[in-house]
């Protein structure tokens, strides 16, 4: 495998890896009193929600975890690099 290559999938990789713990996904709501709630989703199995409620002057933020959906971004990240890295590994010529 070139270095071209190797290059490539450690990049896709990264990409990937970002994609999978990066806040994904927004749910603005304003209620009748109003109060802004927003929720913010991080990641492609929701391990964790950014509860915010907005109104003035007080402001609420409130993380709410969600630990098997935690370890199984995790899981899935391990499981990723353990692949690219068997993938991309050089090997000795004898």
């Amino acid at each position: 495998m070139s270095d071209t290559a190797r290059g490539v999938i450690i990049f896709i990789a990264i990409l990937l890896t970002i994609g999978t713990w990066a806040p994904l996904r927004n749910k603005p709501e304003r209620t009748p009193s109003g109060v802004i709630i927003t929720e913010t989703y991080f990641g492609v199995f929701r391990y964790l929600t950014l509860r915010t409620e907005l109104k003035e002057p007080t402001y609420q933020m409130e993380m709410i975890p969600n630990y098997p959906k935690l370890a199984l971004t995790g899981v899935a990240t391990a499981v990723l690099w353990c692949g690219v890295l068997a993938a991309t590994r050089k090997r000795k010529v004898a």
